[in-house]
């Protein structure tokens, strides 16, 4: 007798983050300009290779930005508490993902240097094991709550959905990582750990990318 059985959904949404002000950086990262076109249709363009179920939470100036984005297939949310911080959009995000979504990959928009090879990487750890929190890890960090550097891209199974719609303050899901840190699948990844918050990491870009 043949035994049917049903193929595991693994489907795993890719979040963008791009709601906040880019107050020390002076200027809308979102839109900085790169490879002819703004820094968030790059992001979401190289999110779409990866996954099919991208979303973008906007928040600051939220209609200018889409404006840039409304030609890809991904879906917007706007966060209106956008001003609260990050765990406001994490929170507004997660919201509105379906039922049939089983895991979100956080991102930030200004981690212009991920590949889409690094968020495979990411997907394909969770892919393995679905129970676990895949998280970057700065190498070479110590490995204590205390010292280590971890932070998106961050992947949460669809089992913790509820409590990140809760998250609220500036850290983000910090205190997430930090409440469950015996399950995470810490994942060595420098990339993720080069943004844009001021204007010397924006020269820093714009010099790499002109060489």
């Amino acid at each position: 007798m043949t035994v049917l059985v049903k193929p595991l959904n693994d489907r795993c949404a890719i979040m963008v983050l791009a709601a906040g002000q880019s107050a020390r950086l002076g200027q809308m990262k979102q839109l900085l300009p790169i490879d002819g076109k703004s820094l968030i249709e790059v992001q979401l363009e190289q999110a779409l290779s990866v996954s099919k179920d991208v979303y973008c939470v906007l928040g600051f100036n939220a209609e200018q930005v889409q404006s840039h984005i409304d030609h890809l297939p991904i879906n917007t949310i706007i966060n209106s508490q956008w001003s609260d911080g990050m765990a406001s959009s994490i929170a507004a995000g997660v919201k509105a993902l379906p039922s049939e979504i089983k895991a979100v990959m956080i991102v930030l928009v200004d981690q212009w240097q991920l590949t889409a090879a690094d968020l495979i990487r990411h997907k394909g750890y969770w892919q393995a094991q679905h129970h676990a929190i895949v998280v970057a890890q700065l190498p070479g960090s110590e490995e204590t709550m205390n010292n280590e550097k971890l932070g998106p891209p961050v992947v949460f199974p669809q089992s913790y959905f509820c409590e990140l719609t809760q998250l609220s303050g500036q850290q983000g899901a910090r205190p997430l990582l930090k409440k469950y840190q015996k399950l995470l699948l810490k994942v060595p990844l420098v990339h993720a750990f080069v943004d844009i918050d001021t204007p010397e990491q924006l020269a820093h870009m714009k010099m790499q990318i002109d060489v």
